[in-house]
């Protein structure tokens, strides 16, 4: 079954010491199994992960982008130190915090 399809855009807008940066900006296309912009909305819209709207997203779609090439790539030996403990945090950020 084909998966939502998002164009990812990143562009530079300045350095570390707030110059700005002449750099082409980024984009490519992915596919994902989940919708990243409503993941990305019920992050935001949870108080166990306040990070802040920008920060928020970053994360969202950063996890999105990563899981999806992992659960690609499961047999790739350079995810097998992951794979438990990130099934493990998965299933934690799933359930939500506890505290």
């Amino acid at each position: 079954m084909p998966g939502h399809r998002f164009r990812i855009t990143v562009e530079a807008l300045n350095d570390r010491q707030g110059e700005p940066v002449d750099k082409a900006p980024l984009s490519f296309e992915v596919e994902n199994h989940d919708d990243i912009l409503g993941i990305v909305e019920r992050i935001k819209a949870r108080e166990d992960l306040n990070f802040g709207e920008d920060k928020s997203a970053a994360f969202a779609v950063g996890l999105k982008l990563f899981s999806e090439v992992m659960i690609e790539n499961r047999k790739h030996p350079v995810f097998a130190p992951l794979r438990e403990a990130f099934k493990e945090f998965m299933m934690g950020l799933k359930k939500g915090s506890h505290s």
